[in-house]
């Protein structure tokens, strides 16, 4: 079977149609309808750490924002058992350090120091086990003030204290490694202030011994200050040595297990609660609507575009040669009932614009929110998923309904059509958002549009015409023509059984049997004037030896009839 080509195909009207529907749908409804934000329109944990974190860009909504804004200090002011705020001896509000002094952050200091105690207490910063002399400190691998102001966990409504002090977060240390790495993250610890901080005790160290060297030991005083500039020597060398002891491989080890085990409790109970679930369908729902309008309303207003563009110019010439107003409200009225006959026409096609438009809108939002979990996502890719969505969903429908009841070949032509005018129209907006960047004067936008939609119908149309008209694809729609499903052949065999009994009934109702329509009229009526069945058989007998008609019997002989019956 040979694919079907259009024969049909005119540039200039093809090239009419597809810009049209391209400038009202993909660039003039869509700027109308829709307003695509950085980050999507639903808040991600991903995306309300980046918002925090400087990229204000990010779309958040005010709900969100003042969520973060009403979360509880790091240090909460103290009150009494009747509510009252609990104050200093010089007057000021006394603050609770609630993450230090958590139940479990408690119990693990005193687990982690009969550890060290025993010569057992592993210390995973250094990859060594702690001696009993060392100054130990329980130290948050993620640190409670980062827990704390997390906008993550602020939108997952999760107790930072809480998740702050789980075991997966504790880990002892060397005390001068814990107050060094205080609030800082771990890259910046190990990135920075290490760094910094041993270069730094080193140069005291250097100066301060060139110091000694040269200061007096007479006097008891000046002995004393000797000691103590040798004690804060050799304190600042061993801080040098513990912070050289830092095995950075693994303490980035640490810190990346306490953060997966952390950052998963926070997605699972964001991701499935039904503060995330609600703001997802509800936007999901709001941009299927807005593109199943899109769609239908794009299909209406080319519609409407095309029957302008054939009664305007009769509407110019009536006015230049003979206006009257009779005749200007005739044809404003012709005009009106055209569009409407139109528009009826394409009423279902209308209704299956909007679904399917709205199903990609749907299935664009949940996209585009699944992409922001991951990471943030720009305008333009929202604006490229969607109208790939739009694409991807009239391809399946026509791939797994086929309503036409397409051969392969042909179904896989049509596939490939939707698919390539998709890419088309991507490339138009893709094109659309570079000339609005470059274009900032009056009308810029308009214009950038305008053009958009030109380069795209001029790469819809090359794809259709080539899809159409090439030899090379009219070869491969030919050979995957060839290609059936069973039920596909079954269905060909029974049309040309069909065919073949059309002729063979049409042959035979062109055959003369010899019968006039007035004597088996006449026939008729002699079989029905007899009441008497032996009457009757002598009417047929009679008609039979006049027809010459052989029978497998003698006629009007009883025994010959009985005879013939008993050989059946």
């Amino acid at each position: 079977m040979s694919a079907l080509v259009r024969k049909d195909f005119v540039l200039m009207e093809e090239l009419n149609k597809t810009v049209v529907q391209s400038l009202v749908s993909s660039f003039a409804l869509d700027f109308l309808l829709f307003e695509d934000k950085k980050g999507g329109d639903v808040a991600t944990v991903h995306n309300v750490r980046e918002y925090h974190n400087g990229d204000s860009s990010i779309h958040l909504s005010d709900n969100i924002k003042q969520e973060y804004a009403n979360r509880s200090d790091y240090k909460p002011v103290k009150h009494d058992a009747n509510g009252n705020v609990v104050l200093n001896k010089n007057g000021q509000p006394v603050r609770e350090d609630q993450y230090h002094s958590h139940s479990n952050y408690i119990e693990r200091g005193k687990a982690d120091k009969k550890l060290q105690q025993a010569g057992l207490l592993y210390d995973s910063y250094r990859d060594q086990t702690m001696s009993q002399q060392e100054n130990r400190q329980l130290d948050h691998i993620i640190a409670s003030h980062e827990v704390h102001n997390d906008p993550g966990r602020v939108l997952a409504g999760l107790n930072g204290v809480d998740l702050a002090n789980q075991d997966t977060n504790f880990q002892s240390t060397h005390a001068y490694i814990n107050n060094l790495k205080s609030a800082h993250t771990i890259d910046t610890f190990l990135n920075d202030i290490v760094p910094k901080t041993m270069a730094k005790k080193q140069a005291d160290i250097q100066k301060n011994q060139q110091t000694l060297l040269s200061m007096p030991n007479e006097t008891k005083e000046q002995r004393h200050k000797i000691r103590e500039l040798e004690a804060k020597i050799a304190k600042e060398k061993g801080h040098v040595e513990a912070l050289a002891s830092l095995n950075h491989e693994e303490m980035r080890k640490a810190d990346a297990k306490a953060r997966s085990h952390y950052n998963q409790q926070i997605n699972i109970e964001y991701y499935t609660s039904s503060k995330f679930i609600k703001s997802t369908g509800y936007e999901s729902a709001k941009t299927g609507i807005k593109m199943g309008v899109r769609q239908a309303l794009g299909l209406l207003l080319a519609e409407v575009w095309f029957e302008l563009k054939e009664h305007v110019p009769a509407l110019f010439k009536d006015a230049q040669d003979n206006f009257t107003l009779a005749l200007f409200l005739d044809r404003i009225q012709s005009l009106a009932k055209d569009i409407w006959a139109r528009i009826k026409l394409r009423f279902k096609d209308l209704i299956e614009e909007f679904k399917n438009g709205a199903m990609a809108g749907a299935l664009s939002s949940i996209t585009t929110t699944i992409l922001n979990i991951f990471f943030t996502t720009q305008k333009l890719l929202g604006r490229l998923i969607r109208e790939t969505w739009s694409s991807l969903v009239s391809a399946a429908k026509l791939l797994f309904l086929n309503p036409n009841k397409l051969p392969a070949g042909d179904l896989a032509r049509e596939v490939t059509r939707i698919l390539s005018t998709g890419v088309a129209v991507a490339m138009g907006v893709i094109l659309n958002g570079h000339l609005a960047n470059v274009m900032m004067f009056p009308f810029g936008t308009e214009i950038a549009a305008v053009l958009s939609a030109i380069a795209t119908g001029l790469m819809t149309l090359g794809i259709t015409y080539f899809l159409d008209h090439s030899d090379l694809m009219q070869k491969v729609w030919d050979f995957l023509n060839q290609y059936k499903s069973e039920a596909r052949k079954t269905l060909e065999y029974f049309q040309k059984v069909n065919q073949e009994l059309d002729r063979y009934l049409i042959e035979l109702s062109s055959l003369e049997f010899n019968l006039s329509i007035s004597e088996i009229r006449q026939f008729t009526d002699n079989l029905e004037s007899f009441t008497c069945e032996y009457e009757r058989c002598f009417v047929l007998a009679k008609e039979v030896e006049r027809r010459g008609i052989e029978l497998p019997f003698e006629a009007g002989n009883v025994e010959s009839v009985r005879s013939w019956l008993k050989k059946l």
